[in-house]
Formats: C-alpha cells, sequence, structure tokens
C-alpha cells in the first residue's frame, strides 16, 4: 500500500493538508513565519480542523479518516511537534467527512461532529479534555435527508443555550437542522430551510449581519450562487436581500472572513466544474465582499486563476501583516494556490506542486 503523508502548515486558522508532496519547500520564503511540519499518517485524510482539545493552550489537530471511519487526534507539543492520543484514531461513524468542533454537553471539553458520508446520520463524539472521545449517547443521529450528509456546521439557531447541528439535503435543494436539547442530546425532529440549486459541499455559520445572531452561508453548485440565510435567534431564517447572490460556475465551498480588512464577514468560493461529472465553465476563485448587513458584491477580478479542480478553501492572516489571506487546495492539479492578500487588490504569490492530494468530499 502506498505510504501516506501529511504535511501540515500551521498558519494562524489555516490548514493544508497534502498527500506524498514533494518540493513544498517552495511554499517557504524569506518573508514567510510558518515552518512546515511533515507528519505520517496510518489513513488516508479527508478534512483537519484545529483546537485545543485537551486544555494546555496549545493547538491540537483533528484529521477525519474517510476510509476506515475513524478520527485521528493529534496533540500539539511546546516545540511544535504532535503525538497522538491515547486510544486514537476513534471511531466516527461511517466516512466521516467534515467536521464541527464545539462544547455539546456544556462541560467546557471540546466535542466532535462529523458529518457521515453515505449515511443519513451525523456522528457526534464528546470529548474527555484530555484527547480522548466516546459516542455520545444516542449518536449516531439520523437525519432525513436526501440522499445523505456531506457537511457539518454548528450554532445555537434558536437561543436556548444549546448548540444544533446543520447539514445538507442538496438533493431536496435544502440544508436541515437538528435542534439540541436539554438532555445534551438533539431532538429527532429536523428543520427543513430551502436554499439554492443543489447546495452539494459545506454550509458554514456565521454572524454575516453582526447581530449576534448565527446566520448561514451555502453555496448552491448548480445554481451557481450563494444563498444567505439571516437568523432570527429563535430558529427562523430569512434569505437577505438580494440572496442568492452570482459567484462563478458550480460553487464548491466557501470560506468566510475578513478579506478586506473592513471589520465586515467576506466570503472566498472556490469554483469547480471540472470537479463535476456534468457541469462546465471556468474554474477558480470568486470573492464576494460583504456590507455587514447580508448583502454582498463580487470582488473585481473574479473568478481568480486557481489550479484544475480546486476543492477547498480556507483564510488566514500567513504572512502577519493583519491581513487575511486566501489558502486554495486544488484536487486535479495536484497543488495548492496561496492568495497574499493586499488594499486595495489581490496578488497571487505562491503555487505549491504536489504528486498527490487527498479527496476532499
Amino acid at each position: 500500500m502506498k505510504k501516506i503523508f501529511a504535511f501540515i502548515a500551521l498558519i494562524t486558522t489555516c490548514v493544508v493538508i497534502y498527500s506524498s508532496v514533494h518540493n513544498y519547500a517552495k511554499a517557504v520564503n524569506a518573508a514567510s513565519p510558518f515552518v512546515i511540519t511533515k507528519i505520517k499518517l496510518a489513513h488516508k485524510p479527508y478534512s483537519v480542523e484545529i483546537a485545543d482539545l485537551n486544555g494546555d493552550k496549545i493547538k491540537d489537530l483533528v484529521i477525519a479518516n474517510g476510509e476506515d471511519s475513524s478520527v485521528t487526534i493529534l496533540l500539539g507539543g511546546v516545540k511544535g511537534d504532535f503525538r497522538e492520543a491515547k486510544g486514537s484514531p476513534f471511531p466516527a461513524g461511517y466516512m466521516p467527512n467534515d467536521i464541527a468542533i464545539a462544547d455539546f454537553n456544556k462541560d467546557s471539553k471540546p466535542d466532535l461532529a462529523f458529518a457521515n458520508h453515505d449515511r443519513k446520520y451525523v456522528m457526534v463524539l464528546m470529548g474527555d479534555g484530555k484527547g480522548g472521545f466516546t459516542p455520545m449517547k444516542g449518536s449516531p443521529h439520523p437525519v432525513e435527508v436526501r440522499p445523505h450528509t456531506h457537511g457539518i456546521a454548528t450554532g445555537d439557531f434558536n437561543g436556548d443555550g444549546n448548540l444544533d447541528l446543520l447539514t445538507d439535503s442538496w438533493g431536496n435543494n435544502q440544508l436541515a437542522i437538528l435542534f439540541g436539547n436539554n438532555a445534551h442530546g438533539f431532538d429527532k425532529q429536523v428543520k427543513y430551510l430551502a436554499v439554492g440549486k443543489h447546495p452539494y459541499q459545506r454550509a458554514r455559520v456565521a454572524d454575516i449581519n453582526r447581530d449576534g445572531k448565527p446566520d448561514i452561508v451555502t453555496t448552491n453548485l448548480d445554481g451557481n450562487n450563494s444563498t444567505i440565510l439571516l437568523g432570527d435567534g429563535k430558529g427562523n431564517f430569512h434569505e437577505a436581500e438580494g440572496s442568492p447572490f452570482p459567484c462563478g460556475d458550480s460553487p464548491f465551498g466557501v470560506a468566510i472572513g475578513d478579506i478586506n480588512g473592513d471589520g465586515k464577514p467576506d466570503l472566498a468560493i472556490v469554483n469547480s466544474p471540472s470537479i463535476t461529472a456534468s457541469n462546465t465553465g471556468r474554474d477558480g476563485l470568486t470573492i464576494l465582499i460583504g456590507n455587514g448587513k447580508g448583502q454582498f458584491t463580487t470582488m473585481q477580478g473574479s473568478p481568480f486563476t486557481t489550479g484544475m479542480s480546486p476543492s477547498r478553501v480556507a483564510i488566514g492572516d500567513l504572512n502577519g501583516d493583519g491581513i487575511a489571506d486566501i489558502v486554495v487546495t486544488n484536487y486535479k492539479s495536484s497543488s495548492i494556490t496561496v492568495f497574499m492578500m493586499r488594499k486595495p487588490a489581490l496578488s497571487q504569490v505562491i503555487r505549491c506542486r504536489s504528486e498527490d492530494i487527498p479527496t476532499a468530499w
């Protein structure tokens, strides 16, 4: 079996995973504050997130292993090293794909939630505060979606103090909410939200209009647009004025962050018609600039050039200049594209080559 490696660049909140990569030193220049660390993994990684799982104020890694239905926990050390947590990898439901990290049972310890690909349920694991995880009572939690879950996100959508889960039902052009309850579980009754056509990948949650209540962003693969749902904090949502917003061909994934430094959430969206079986159009990166009220306009120059079949996107300050930058993984061209942001324009300055990159869905 081919050896699988992961190269993980810890750049504030930005994580990039490779498999069997070479020439990665091209991603580092004299002005860059980050170091690329090579970590051998026993399983093929699908998704990765960063969080302090054991309370030592050092960031740890959560890696979903789709092929063996597990999650690997790597605990960070003071020297930037990592060790696998005792008992890791932990069972995480069938083909864990997307990851959400939050304290679901209110014990002040991070827990994990997964969308399980090819299954109509989500898996929630309770953390022990030391890097260990066990299934939540009643988990995996069934959710009637079509055809199955792909992405997952969390927020307290109805203001009851319990975190809720959000996943997709793209076959119905809907999202699905599982409301959390006082028993530290999730209600069986599911609330469905209409969005655009084919919300295939990962819906995300953020306070888009800055009213202190969680809102929802989804990319609609066959609609070539993005739906913005503004929450009222009571479990209800309405579409923002002007939504859905055009965002290029076959929008495949989205990251939310302040890209232009005005303090308002913006959207970085990867366009990937070449990753689909039937769609046509132009691969690239489309940036939508938010006005802080739920409306978005396309940044001039979008879509920006990426590699072939961009699949993941992340936002973070890579060079310490106080301006958020953007990283895109390109599935079919086996590369990443790094966009170093500057006011008022966008500059693409780094392109890393690799032999192989893990499947991103």
